[in-house]
């Protein structure tokens, strides 16, 4: 277990939030970028003077996509020479092979979605699903919730907390060194417990920590990472 958990603030749509991240001291900021379901999401120019912010400090930028075309990812990675690309789909492993020989320096982040508290999970396929990717050669995965509205599966910043206790069991059966974060519904009043209750390696969040869809509370910024600093 490490001496501090990591933070990201995720869903940065300005240079202003995203130095509020550094400022604060979050080792990463997320950009979603062409995700058409998500009120933060950018287009690759849009993310661009984001990615081209210097210095920032230590803290390193993640893009977020979901199922984004190969030729397109490529030309995100071109552009925005993120510090890893992060999955909200389950991306075909064939492709994180690929991606791992064409840029070896690139973090590969994956995402995996559980039920809201109280749904079902499926050990068993889980575990085997985790040993996939990280064969495959993925480098951190991140453990969030998925919430359907309206009928349609939203993956990212939905603001549902999935069982953390449930979630604390499966990582101790993932025998793997690949670090593992934990995401959905955290914000500044109730991380502490999560990191308690789950130990991951760090915590992801986005809408715990906003004023409004988008634009970042720097109050709650604040609170969120010094909470999550010193909880362990």
């Amino acid at each position: 277990m490490p001496e501090q958990c990591g933070v990201k603030i995720c869903g940065t749509t300005s240079i202003e939030d995203a130095k509020l991240a550094a400022e604060y001291g979050a080792e990463y900021f997320g950009v979603v970028v062409e995700v058409d379901f998500s009120p933060r999401s950018l287009t690759i120019d849009q993310a661009k003077p984001l990615f081209d912010e210097s210095p920032l400090g230590k803290t390193e930028k993640v893009a977020l996509v979901f199922h984004m075309k190969p030729e397109r990812l490529q030309q995100l990675v071109a552009t925005l020479a993120p510090h890893a690309v992060q999955f909200l789909n389950l991306e075909d492993i064939s492709h994180i092979r690929e991606l791992k020989k064409q840029f070896p320096e690139l973090q590969l982040w994956q995402s995996i979605h559980l039920p809201e508290a109280g749904g079902d999970v499926d050990f068993n396929s889980f575990r085997d699903t985790v040993q996939e990717y990280v064969d495959a050669g993925i480098d951190l995965l991140i453990f969030d919730t998925v919430a359907v509205l309206k009928g349609v599966k939203k993956f990212g910043g939905t603001g549902l907390t999935s069982d953390w206790d449930v979630v604390k069991q499966l990582i101790d059966q993932v025998e793997t060194s690949v670090p593992i974060w934990l995401a959905g519904g955290i914000d500044p009043d109730n991380v502490a417990k999560s990191i308690r209750t789950v130990q991951p390696g760090g915590v992801d969040l986005c809408s715990g920590v906003e004023a409004e869809p988008g634009r970042k509370d720097p109050e709650k910024v604040r609170r969120l990472i010094e909470n999550a600093h010193n909880s362990l």
